[in-house]
């Protein structure tokens, strides 16, 4: 059941619109402006400037064919190995990177209009709502993926035919990108099954899936979904994305719960069911997460409150792994 809960909204001050401001990576910032593609740069040149503040001990001579990263430089050519194992960028200038094919799915059922309203009852900030941070992070990661010359698509999945925009590696397909998630709007029930069904048939050519999703759905239709990506030898990372709520459901008052997809409605004692509920969803994680791990899968839990670097971060270590 998808969790709605009242609680009155929080405020923020307008951030400055200067492009490598690290404090677009903080999601409640980035969600204050709402043209995507100022969202995607601000958050990508965020996350390269705070790479390298910090020194880079232990550079040997072996990378005598490297230089220091610079703004404007393409991302094609960042050695994302040197940046996993230290926070500073350094550009090959002459090895080739290899090209990818990359396919962001993205969950827009229903359930994805959670979170953001205020503060919990502990007073920990709420962060935003999920469907917000993952529209910003697939934004982010578009741009990201076609900076680096790989080739980027999106895949917006609920409960019926998924809508599909092929991968490509140019600037206007990373508009059309821009615009699809510009219209979309989170809606409908959630069955990943039926979401994804197909979809690894219409992707031939081996490449990277990146799949982000509250994974609120009957844990057998995830892994039915999943099996066909790892069966034709696509990698693949899942993000799960989770309020804070909903993680730690930190609520103790009576208070009306609504189902976001189906609209049912249960008016409980919080503390009555606590318990219950993080023992059933911890169960659920746990169901993925062994799935994952026994299938190469990277399984990456995230809140909408984490830095979106987390994200970022994570899936170059995924594609310096795996292409």
């Amino acid at each position: 059941m998808a969790l709605l809960a009242e609680n009155p909204k929080s405020k923020i001050q307008n951030p400055k619109s200067e492009d490598g401001d690290t404090r677009f990576l903080d999601p409640r910032v980035i969600a204050r402006i709402s043209n995507i593609e100022l969202v995607a740069r601000f958050i990508v040149q965020g996350f390269l400037i705070g790479l390298h503040r910090s020194p880079y001990h232990g550079f040997s001579s072996e990378f005598s064919s490297y230089r220091k990263y610079a703004k404007g430089d393409s991302f094609k050519f960042i050695d994302w190995k040197v940046v996993a194992r230290s926070d500073r960028i350094y550009i090959k200038q002459f090895e080739e990177n290899t090209n990818t094919r990359c396919h962001i799915l993205l969950d827009a059922s229903a359930s994805m209009r959670f979170g953001g309203e205020g503060a919990l009852p502990d007073g920990e900030s709420a962060g935003i709502q999920k469907w917000i941070y993952a529209r910003n992070l697939s934004a982010a990661l578009a741009y990201l993926m076609i900076h680096q010359s790989d080739a980027a698509g999106l895949v917006v999945f609920r409960d019926g035919p998924a809508q599909m925009i092929p991968a490509k590696s140019s600037n206007v397909h990373l508009h059309q990108i821009y615009q699809a998630l510009s219209r979309t709007q989170p809606g409908s029930s959630t069955d990943t099954e039926k979401g994804l069904a197909g979809l690894p048939e219409r992707l031939p050519q081996r490449g990277l899936i990146v799949l982000i999703s509250d994974l609120l759905d009957d844990p057998a239709k995830i892994i039915a979904g999943l099996k066909g990506f790892r069966i034709r030898r696509h990698e693949v990372i899942l993000f799960h994305l989770l309020a804070p709520e909903e993680r730690d459901f930190p609520y103790r008052d009576n208070i009306e719960f609504v189902d976001a997809e189906i609209n049912q409605i249960l008016v409980t004692q919080s503390s009555y069911i606590a318990d219950e509920y993080r023992s059933a969803l911890g169960a659920h994680i746990e169901t993925i997460r062994r799935f994952c791990r026994q299938n190469d899968i990277d399984f990456v839990p995230l809140t909408t409150s984490d830095l979106l670097s987390t994200a970022l971060l994570a899936y170059l270590n995924k594609r310096q792994r795996s292409f």
